[in-house]
């Protein structure tokens, strides 16, 4: 492959959404329909195209090229890389920020200080 220049449009390594068809139904369908799942620029390969890989958990495969199995360990997963032109990559819209809930803590009464020197009780010893 020729080395091409990238542009700025779309920097190597930078994150984006890639149409990418799921399925080979949707392979088969309207490519406008196909879902923008995540991914990263490889490089830009010419003046409108990209190469991206698809960092999709569904599209992942097993070495030998069939589908990963759902409980597959990561450093398993093969991730298809694909071409694409400008018109087929966005920039990764903001994932919202999740804050976990706020734990209502019951306020109990402050814990007894224990004596620093034993204590000693008054009068006879036995």
């Amino acid at each position: 492959m020729t080395a091409y220049e990238n542009d700025g449009r779309f920097p190597d390594y930078s994150r984006v959404e890639v149409r990418y068809p799921r399925s080979k139904q949707e392979e088969h369908g309207d490519r406008s329909a196909w879902p923008w799942p995540p991914g990263t620029i490889v490089d830009q390969c010419g003046p409108d195209e990209w190469r991206v890989c698809v960092e999709d958990r569904d599209v992942a495969m097993l070495e030998d090229g069939r589908r990963a199995p759902r409980h597959t360990a990561p450093r398993n997963l093969y991730y298809p890389m694909c071409f694409r032109d400008a018109s087929e990559i966005r920039r990764r819209t903001p994932q919202p920020v999740l804050r976990p809930a706020t734990v209502a803590v019951r306020q109990s009464a402050p814990a007894a200080r224990k004596p620093s020197t034993p204590a000693v009780r008054k009068g006879r010893s036995r």
